[in-house]
């Protein structure tokens, strides 16, 4: 599955709640699809996405949403390995990371990660997050419906296959993409 493919899936799957997604190829192939404003575009912040997820997640316990999706590539979470540790620490029910792993450090050029030899499912699973592995599909699509459907929190692996679909670059300023997405979570939160 490339890329794109899954980032259409996700979409899909979730079409109102917050996503947060990597920077680099992740964010301009996601944007291609359909600037939303439930997409909240993390660009030139490798590693950070986790982060904010559990962030939000934390802060929308009672919100209208069901989940609050980080989608993040396997470089940016090997950047912030502890994140998981502290989701699976205070549990936060709305929280689900999904890596798209396709080993390699696809926006730089690449380079292989640690992916190669290691298993992210696991690191997720040693700190207590409800794992799913993927690697088609139909296995992606029943652990997205799964995964919005149980309490959290969660951490969906796919494997994906190495490549970038050629698509425009976001130019927009990052403060310009974090005002409009965070003006969609304060409606959507007093409706």
């Amino acid at each position: 599955m490339e890329r794109i493919e899954a980032l259409a899936v996700i979409g899909e799957v979730f079409p109102e709640d917050p996503l947060v997604l990597t920077c680099g190829a992740t964010s301009r192939e996601m944007a291609s699809l359909g600037r939303r404003a439930n997409h909240f575009y993390v660009v030139d912040s490798m590693g950070l996405v986790s982060s904010i997820t559990l962030g939000l997640a934390l802060g929308l316990e009672r919100g209208p949403f069901r989940k609050v999706v980080g989608v993040e590539g396997d470089g940016g979470i090997l950047m912030n390995l502890n994140s998981l540790a502290t989701a699976g620490y205070l549990e936060p029910s709305k929280f689900l990371l999904v890596v798209l792993d396709n080993e390699a450090y696809a926006s730089t050029g690449g380079q292989p990660t640690f992916t190669t030899r290691l298993a992210l499912a696991d690191i997720a699973s040693a700190c207590r997050l409800r794992v799913w592995r993927c690697r088609q599909e139909g296995e992606f699509r029943q652990a997205l419906g799964q995964a919005r459907d149980s309490s959290g929190p969660g951490f969906i692996n796919l494997k994906i296959s190495p490549g970038n679909r050629q698509v425009p670059y976001l130019a927009e300023d990052p403060a310009i993409l974090r005002y409009l997405f965070e003006s969609y979570i304060t409606a959507k939160t007093q409706e």
